[in-house]
């Protein structure tokens, strides 16, 4: 077991802990997500943007039973570990880290995208993609991330609740101004808006972006325990971000759809394509003061989402770490001063770096990426089923609708997905073999999920998914699996654990 630090940290208060939420969640999703939500669902949309918030919520409940009992540093990518073991926790670990962080890269393309729009001299942005100009510009931004994280969450809650202010101010006023300037009635019962259902609104939920825009949910569970009273402040910190942050989104919705211009819309929502959404929209109303606050924002909105997630990704790195699935001696080392671990946060800031210079654009990323949160999702009911069995009826409810949001994302990505998992498990299985674990029990616990996900794959029906998601669920967190698991911890987990002592 560690030794605990003596010093004293302080801690971060409610209020701060609902700010980091809404500044993640107003982040490049409310630049771009209003557009392909109603291209994916037309007036489905408001649904969509319901049903998401819904879920993520449910999914933050989820989180906060496991918190109530362990509020560790990193408890995303811990929760199954805490539940069961590293072992069984690892492809939910590994899909929920590598999720959020890749997320950070898209903010930083989004900044990047939205400027090309208006800066066109300097040519951030072609067709195929950002432009060397404009990936040495999202490398710069990256870098502004850092150094928000560097000198400890302390100097990131105070950034972060100015950030926020201005954040949600300019949404709000540039819903304000759309209304004003723009609100025909008649986009709201177009010819084609029949071609839209709730099956429409439910595919929106990844295709649209919406759980992306929503991800920022889970920073109050990453951030455990840095904050005061976690059992209580974690779970209300989520609702009520999810409420705020909601009502934006389907503001925001709303005076998008009536202020386009009718005449573009002659094919229906399908065929609107504006490259920077709400700044070609402002531009074609003629409200260029709004195209300057536009500019700003995309600047302020990703990199509030971007430095917050950074933070919480390499705090979920940490916590790999600690528990065995990445080398200790390298990264589970905190700062005595700052209380976070700066080696983490410095690996995770390179690898968002490659995989910035290795993509061309935010949309191309963010279908996958959500595709990986949502696999780290399914750690939430799952680990809060293991550790408390009398709350298994909601998580099963939950793990189905994780489920069938899996049947959502196109077939390529979740077979890419799917085998990239495969590999990981295979390599961390070999390592575990080494380490004299039988390959029976290897099994036992690297299996079940992984034929999961692949079941998901080779037949796409509601009622089939639903089945075997919730026969899947209850396997997965019946006490006779959740004890054998046990067997198989690495290290002991108790209150005393050091992330507990801050």
């Amino acid at each position: 077991m560690i030794s605990l630090p003596t010093q004293e940290h302080k801690k971060i208060s409610l209020f701060s802990a609902v700010t980091l939420g809404v500044t993640a969640m107003i982040g490049s999703g409310w630049l771009f997500s209003a557009q392909l939500n109603a291209r994916l669902a037309g007036n489905y949309g408001f649904i969509a943007w319901f049903l998401a918030g819904a879920l993520v919520v449910g999914i933050g409940l989820c989180f906060s039973q496991v918190v109530s009992v362990y509020p560790v540093r990193g408890a995303t990518s811990r929760a199954s570990i805490l539940s069961h073991n590293a072992i069984f926790g690892m492809p939910f670990s590994f899909a929920g880290w590598f999720g959020l962080m890749v997320t950070v890269a898209t903010e930083a393309q989004a900044t990047t995208e939205y400027l090309s729009a208006c800066i066109k001299n300097i040519g951030f942005m072609t067709d195929t993609g950002l432009t060397l100009n404009g990936k040495l510009f999202a490398s710069a931004i990256l870098f502004v991330y850092l150094a928000v994280n560097f000198y400890g969450v302390k100097l990131l809650a105070k950034i972060n609740n100015t950030v926020t202010a201005l954040k949600v101010f300019t949404p709000l006023f540039a819903i304000t101004v759309l209304f004003i300037a723009h609100f025909d009635k008649s986009n709201f019962s177009l010819p084609s808006n029949v071609a839209y259902g709730w099956g429409s609104a439910f595919t929106a939920i990844i295709g649209a972006g919406l759980i992306y825009a929503y991800n920022g949910f889970q920073l109050a569970v990453a951030f455990a325990s840095e904050i005061e009273n976690p059992k209580r402040n974690v779970p209300l910190s989520i609702i009520i971000s999810v409420g705020l942050v909601m009502f934006v989104y389907m503001a925001l919705q709303l005076s998008f759809m009536g202020a386009v211009p009718h005449d573009l819309l002659a094919t229906g929502w399908s065929s609107l394509n504006f490259h920077s959404p709400l700044i070609n929209l402002a531009l074609l109303l003629g409200l260029n003061f709004l195209v300057l606050l536009l500019m700003a924002d995309s600047v302020l909105s990703p990199s509030g989402t971007g430095y917050a997630y950074l933070g919480a990704c390499s705090r979920m790195f940490y916590a790999m770490a600690v528990e065995g699935q990445l080398p200790k001696w390298c990264i589970a080392k905190l700062n005595p001063i700052y209380n976070l671990c700066r080696r983490s946060l410095v690996i995770n800031w390179i690898i968002v770096t490659v995989v910035l210079w290795n993509s061309a654009s935010w949309a191309s990323l963010m279908v996958i990426v959500t595709g990986y949160q949502v696999i780290g999702y399914m750690a939430a009911p799952i680990s809060m089923g293991g550790i408390k069995p009398q709350t298994r009826i909601f998580g099963g409810l939950i793990f189905i609708l994780l489920g069938l949001l899996m049947i959502t994302v196109p077939l390529h990505d979740l077979i890419m997905m799917n085998i990239s998992l495969m590999i990981l498990m295979a390599f961390y299985g070999m390592v575990q073999l080494r380490k004299n674990i039988h390959w029976k029990a290897l099994l036992i616990m690297i299996a079940p999920f992984m034929i999961y996900l692949w079941m998901l794959y080779v037949y796409q029906n509601i009622f089939y998914i639903s089945a075997i998601s919730l026969l899947f669920y209850w396997i997965m967190t019946s006490q006779r699996y959740v004890e054998f698991c046990k067997q198989y911890r690495t290290e002991g987990i108790s209150l005393n654990d050091e992330d507990l002592a801050h």
